[in-house]
């Protein structure tokens, strides 16, 4: 059984690296990736775990209805903050209460994934890779590229 805290101080260490934020936030734009799975699947191959297709495709579902909900939203809001309202005297404290409400909307997104995940019945996997099962192999090489 996974628990939230530990895979949110994975998440925060890993992402903590320049490249694998910078690989990671591509993603997200280019290529409509969800971040916390990336990190979550990940997380799961560093824990030796392999998830089947199917419980990767719940994931997916599970991130795409927050990302929908909640996420995109408030990252529009804060992007259009930064556009339009970035000369303003209060711009700085608004960016920041966004920035760390958006956090706190990314650590509820991590929660629902990990019961999710808890959820799968996972097969333990020396060679666990379960980002090929969500990225296409050249973000996967990217992305341990980055990583290494």
């Amino acid at each position: 059984m996974l628990r939230q805290d530990r895979f949110w101080h994975y998440a925060c260490q890993l992402y903590g690296n320049k490249q694998i934020e910078e690989v990671l936030l591509h993603f997200q734009d280019a290529h409509g990736k969800n971040v916390n799975l990336c990190l979550l699947l990940d997380y799961l191959a560093v824990l030796n775990q392999q998830l089947s297709q199917a419980d990767v495709n719940a994931l997916i579902q599970c991130a795409e209805k927050l990302d929908e909900q909640l996420l995109s939203p408030y990252r529009i809001i804060r992007r259009t903050l930064k556009i339009e309202h970035s000369t303003s005297p209060s711009y700085s404290t608004a960016r920041t209460s966004l920035l760390n409400a958006e956090l706190e909307l990314e650590k509820l997104q991590q929660h629902y994934l990990i019961e999710q995940v808890n959820t799968c019945s996972t097969s333990h996997n020396t060679g666990a890779n379960n980002l090929a099962l969500y990225l296409p192999e050249s973000l996967v090489q990217q992305f341990l590229s980055a990583k290494s």
